[in-house]
């Protein structure tokens, strides 16, 4: 053998096998290039570094709506999280958004490219250093009663007509969504800038007590917390409303961030307009304020057609900011409907914005 020939030999085997292109791309970080977890202190959600951290975002809340280049725009425009979901067992408008499988053991139930669909989401943001916040969304697990076609399709034997076919009424199905979970969280537990697992949003099973939905967090994350410690969780109350957060709060949890919806109801009742988003969020601060836990709002949003002039979009905006809320606007790309809460819409075969609503939640996020 020449001289040249062993000298090739033994650098090919130090470098190791090169690695394809699929595979480098979805690599994780070398260790030292990792920024570390989120952490929960008093009020405070904390950096890496030990210092408080203000999360202002998006949601990519329409499953299979997001682009690679949303990430750099996102962050660009000043965001430093964004919100992604996984859909799980429900009827959801729009075609293939379910993402459960039960021939799928090796992914614990997951279809596939589902799975594959959310590795690219979580690595396109992860590259642009937003902090993920993973959530695992279940219309049939929350509720399973919110319309006839729901209703249909997770219960189609009709055996939980009072109820609903959901976790609460099927120890079964929560003990499948716990493995869901688990591959979940073992997945992506150490991908770079991984902020907060949201284990279910919006629980509402019809009839569920404050203590049910806590029992149920509580299995849930203590599971997540055996595979992937260190990450903090979102939780909230009863189907999110802001002001029944309270209800959420247990002394015993130390890793927990507390939430609740502030969409704008347009109308004339008394959920409606800027006074009612203001109680709604004095509801998250009180909870700060007296238990020392810190708030996070995943879901703002306002209608185009119940703020034409814009007025109450920035005075949503503005009280969360003045009162150093986090939060994640709903939502990034939405559907075809321009009236709806989508900052970008669906026309044709082209995605428009509108700049205005666009500026006001940017100019938020650098405040």
């Amino acid at each position: 053998m020449s001289v040249f020939l062993r000298a090739l030999l033994v650098l090919a085997a130090l470098l190791g096998p090169a690695a394809t292109p699929a595979a480098d791309a979805r690599a994780p970080a070398p260790a030292a290039a990792r920024p570390g977890h989120l952490s929960v202190s008093g009020g405070d959600i904390l950096g890496p570094d030990g210092r408080p951290i203000l999360l202002r975002g998006w949601n990519w809340g329409h499953w299979g709506k997001a682009i690679e280049r949303d990430a750099a725009d996102n962050a660009g425009q000043g965001a430093n999280v964004v919100r992604i979901p996984l859909r799980w067992w429900g009827f959801y408008q729009g075609k293939d958004i379910d993402s459960r499988d039960d021939r799928n053991a090796a992914t614990a139930g997951i279809d596939a490219a589902h799975l594959a669909m959310l590795d690219d989401y979580v690595r396109w943001a992860s590259r642009e250093h937003l902090w993920i916040i993973l959530f695992i969304d279940s219309n049939c697990g929350q509720n399973g009663l919110q319309n006839g076609q729901m209703v249909q399709y997770c219960d189609p034997q009709g055996q939980y007509r009072d109820q609903g076919h959901n976790f609460f009424t099927d120890k079964a199905a929560r003990a499948r969504f716990v493995e869901v979970w688990r591959f979940i969280a073992n997945r992506y537990k150490d991908t770079p800038y991984l902020g907060l697992f949201e284990p279910l949003p919006e629980p509402g099973a019809k009839g569920t007590q404050p203590r049910e939905i806590t029992e149920f967090y509580d299995q849930l994350m203590t599971s997540i917390r055996q595979v992937a410690p260190g990450i903090p969780f979102l939780v909230g109350p009863h189907t999110y409303k802001a002001d029944r957060v309270a209800e959420s709060y247990n002394p015993a949890w130390k890793d927990v961030v507390y939430t609740g919806n502030l969409f704008l109801h347009g109308g004339k009742g008394p959920d409606a307009g800027l006074q009612s988003i203001r109680s709604r969020l004095q509801s998250l601060l009180d909870l700060r304020a007296q238990k020392r836990v810190p708030v996070f709002v995943q879901q703002v949003g306002v209608r185009p057609g119940d703020d034409p002039d814009l007025s109450k979009l920035h005075g949503v905006l503005d009280g969360l900011v003045q009162n150093r809320v986090g939060f994640t606007y709903w939502e990034y790309r939405g559907s075809s409907n321009p009236g709806e809460y989508g900052v970008l819409f669906q026309r044709g075969n082209e995605w428009q914005s509108k700049p205005a609503v666009l500026n006001a939640i940017s100019e938020s996020f650098r405040k």
